[in-house]
């Protein structure tokens, strides 16, 4: 609903999927469609703005795009983690200039979130609930609905419509009510996320070891954070591979995937790094 227009009897009721493969699955049909629009005669940036004005056709466009988002979030989720692990520096250090620009970036990007989270009478836990859904997609369906419009672009053919599951047993109705993540089923969706949880677990890890092993924090510092920051948003994907036991836990299956693709990574990795 509007910010204007926020009535306190719901003004549309509707049924969406509470599980996060058919969630994902629904976001990645409509990143490609998003990219269809965006990427046609009536993008938002030329057609939109023509034809509704500077500000309306940039606020079409920053939902358009919205699947390019996955860029820079799997950068960030798997660039400064395998450096760190190889133990090469990538940003700079806490007494430099340019470290302020990251600090600022970061505090600035986040601060606004949540301000505009709180003025609408949001909540912290909602805002970060928020904010860790959105990096969930960056991971997976948007980067996988981008992979898939960049195909059909190509002309190369993709798998056809899905029907998003919306029929839920009580088990899945309870754990969706105590706000447990329903994974439940192997998806190629859940390795890259399953990926990076592991992988900024490995740094973090690995950073604290330099730490205490006697290497100067201010180098590690913004890997370390950003690594440690993803450790945290990432606890629900530990508690599916580690700690539940009910069906909605990440099968074993994507768990093993995900683990030879990041050693996999990690010796690429290596190997550019040393080169």
């Amino acid at each position: 609903m509007s910010l204007f227009c926020n009535p306190e009897r719901a003004a549309f009721l509707g049924d969406a999927p509470i599980n996060l493969v058919d969630a994902l699955s629904q976001q990645k049909r409509w990143s490609v469609g998003l990219l269809e629009v965006a990427f046609s005669k009536y993008c938002p940036l030329t057609f939109g703005i023509k034809n509704m004005g500077p500000l309306m056709g940039l606020g079409y466009a920053q939902y358009s795009f919205w699947p390019i988002w996955s860029i820079p979030i799997t950068t960030y989720a798997f660039l400064p983690q395998l450096a760190l692990l190889n133990k090469v520096c990538i940003f700079p250090k806490v007494l430099e200039p340019w470290f302020l620009l990251y600090v600022f970036l970061f505090l600035g990007a986040n601060g606004q979130d949540f301000l505009d989270f709180f003025v609408t009478g949001g909540t912290f836990g909602r805002w970060w609930n928020d904010q860790r859904i959105w990096h969930i997609r960056g991971l997976t369906c948007y980067i996988f609905g981008l992979i898939e419009f960049l195909l059909k672009s190509l002309g190369i053919s993709t798998p056809g419509f899905n029907v998003t599951n919306k029929v839920v047993d009580d088990e899945q109705s309870k754990r969706y009510e105590q706000g447990i993540f329903e994974f439940g089923v192997h998806s190629r969706m859940f390795v890259p996320l399953t990926m990076a949880a592991i992988l900024n677990l490995l740094s973090f890890v690995q950073g604290l070891v330099q730490v205490f092993g006697g290497n100067n924090l201010e180098g590690l510092l913004v890997p370390m954070f950003l690594s440690g920051f993803c450790v945290v948003n990432c606890w629900p994907i530990y508690e599916a591979v580690a700690l539940r036991s009910d069906k909605g836990k990440l099968p074993t299956k994507t768990t093993i995937v995900a683990l030879l693709l990041t050693w996999v990574a990690y010796m690429l990795s290596s190997l550019i790094f040393t080169s």
